[in-house]
């Protein structure tokens, strides 16, 4: 009877790991689909907005809707190209060690990203700036800086609740 116990007890330790296991997978993907898929959201909206928003009275603005369309041909590139990615290394064979290997090269990519976000920023904060000294580029410089502050500061927030969802 302890013998037959013993069996039933391996093997239902045995399925709620493999449960357990497949859930963390699952988690982990669906993670980083519904980041693509919000990546690719706000990338659409900008670039959907932005033509019919640049024509303002403003010059600044127009160059600002000029560079948040740019810039999110790149993000809407990115969200899609990931989340393709994502699906067929989603379907490959994997082990627990092999998802802690992913998680940790995420998180290590997140923690790069957030470095480079916070570079645009500055980057944007810095020409904005610098147009001062220069009225010829006044208006451009001001709009293309603007720009560059909004969506550093964006995907600064975006990488760092991504980093956040996949911290365990």
């Amino acid at each position: 009877m302890k013998q037959l116990f013993s069996v039933v007890l391996f093997f239902c330790i045995l399925h709620f790991t493999a449960q357990d296991s497949l859930r963390i997978h699952n988690d982990f993907y669906k993670t980083q689909e519904n980041a693509m898929k919000i990546l690719g959201g706000w990338s659409a909206i900008n670039i959907a907005s932005s033509p019919f928003l640049k024509t303002t009275s403003t010059e600044s603005w127009s160059h600002f809707h000029q560079m948040n369309f740019n810039w999110n041909l790149v993000n809407i590139s990115i969200a899609g190209f990931g989340y393709m990615g994502l699906k067929k290394r989603k379907e490959k064979y994997w082990s627990l060690n092999s998802l802690e290997m992913d998680r940790n090269k995420l998180k290590k990519s997140l923690a790069v990203n957030m470095g480079l976000d916070a570079a645009y920023m500055v980057f944007g904060a810095v020409l904005k700036n610098r147009s001062l000294g220069n009225p010829l580029d006044l208006e451009r410089n001001i709009g293309f800086g603007n720009s560059i502050i909004l969506q550093g500061g964006f995907l600064f927030v975006f990488d760092g609740v991504f980093l956040l969802k996949n911290r365990h």
